[in-house]
């Protein structure tokens, strides 16, 4: 069978012997609005390939060239790309179910409004490809080269991207929910208004970056930096902030209701009218911290420890101030009604495990 005379006709006959479509150029076959299922191609070149609104099931690439191909509209379930030359194919409103891309060069590639569910990139090159506007669901990215990757208005749902360094790509507008974003690097950045809800942003680095007004509630950012970081008017109700580091913080306005600040270290943060109804945070230590005006009701300071504290006009009723070693807090016109101090029958049942804390 020639390169020049291959057909539909020909890769029909081959998969019902079957065998793989193998070492042959395609040409300008056209695959628009095709239906392929359970197909192997290995080694095959069909560079410009026109797949538009096709629909493949198990489908295999293998060692393919398949570069600046139009997969606009085309709809995969469970097919597989391995070191294949995907750069500058075109995946517009493009739906991916359980599909993998391994070792694959996709670089320049465009994904405008494609859904990519249940997949994973592994090992691929992502420079310059742009997901703008597109959706990943439950997608792993791991090892990737992400350089100038665009996540513009995308939406990453209970998707997995480790240790990102989210620096050298753009992330305007997106919206990250229940997303593993572990390790990531935004330090410096401007997110400003950034949707990172529920999201496993543990040991993340935020070092400098602005995020006013962005929306991080129920996030999991433990041991996260957040040194010399804007958050104004952010939103981290019910964040989980463990032995997270704050240093030089502005976070006026922060709302921040059940949140977990245990063990976490603030140094020189301003807190001016938080929200912090029954925030704990407990074995906390503070330095010039000012919790002016900041509601604090049912909070809870228990074992914390710090100096030059602010809580001027704060409302601190029912919070709980058991074992605290505060130096210098400023407690003026505070409202204090029910404050809960240190309960020496308590202490006592504690001394165990405190001692085998500082040990």
């Amino acid at each position: 069978m020639s390169d020049a005379a291959i057909s539909w006709d020909d890769i029909a006959h081959l998969q019902r012997l079957g065998r793989p479509v193998n070492g042959v150029d395609l040409g300008v076959l056209d695959g628009s609005g095709r239906t392929l299922d359970a197909l192997l191609f290995n080694q095959v070149t069909w560079r410009g390939a026109c797949l538009r609104g096709a629909r493949l099931q198990h489908v295999n690439f293998i060692d393919c060239d398949l570069r600046d191909a139009d997969f606009g509209g085309v709809t995969m379930e469970g097919c597989s790309f391995t070191r294949c030359k995907l750069g500058g194919s075109r995946w517009h409103h493009a739906n991916l179910q359980q599909c993998s891309f391994a070792l694959a060069d996709l670089s320049a590639s465009t994904w405008t409004k494609a859904e990519v569910a249940l997949s994973a990139f592994t090992q691929t090159d992502l420079r310059l490809a742009s997901f703008a506007h597109a959706v990943l669901h439950r997608t792993v990215a791991t090892q990737c080269d992400v350089a100038g990757l665009v996540l513009a208005h995308a939406t990453l749902a209970q998707a997995v991207l480790p240790g990102v360094d989210f620096r050298v790509i753009d992330v305007t507008g997106l919206v990250a929910q229940s997303a593993v974003l572990q390790g990531a690097r935004f330090d410096g950045m401007d997110l400003r208004g950034l949707v990172l809800q529920r999201c496993l942003l543990e040991s993340a680095n935020f070092t400098g970056a602005c995020l006013d007004g962005a929306d991080l509630r129920e996030a999991n950012l433990r041991q996260a930096v957040l040194a010399h970081a804007s958050l104004r008017e952010a939103r981290l109700d019910n964040a989980l902030l463990l032995e997270s580091n704050w240093n030089e913080v502005d976070a006026a306005g922060l709302s921040c209701e059940g949140a977990l600040f245990q063990s976490a270290e603030l140094r020189k943060v301003a807190l001016a009218r938080a929200r912090a109804t029954g925030s704990v945070w407990d074995h906390a230590r503070l330095a010039d911290v000012d919790f002016g005006r900041a509601v604090l009701s049912y909070a809870r300071f228990d074992h914390a420890a710090g100096e030059r504290i602010g809580f001027r006009h704060a409302q601190l009723d029912h919070a709980s101030f058991h074992n605290t070693r505060f130096v210098h807090a400023d407690l003026h016109a505070a409202h204090t009604k029910r404050l809960r101090g240190t309960s020496s029958p308590r202490l006592a049942a504690e001394a165990r495990a405190l001692a085998l804390e500082i040990a």
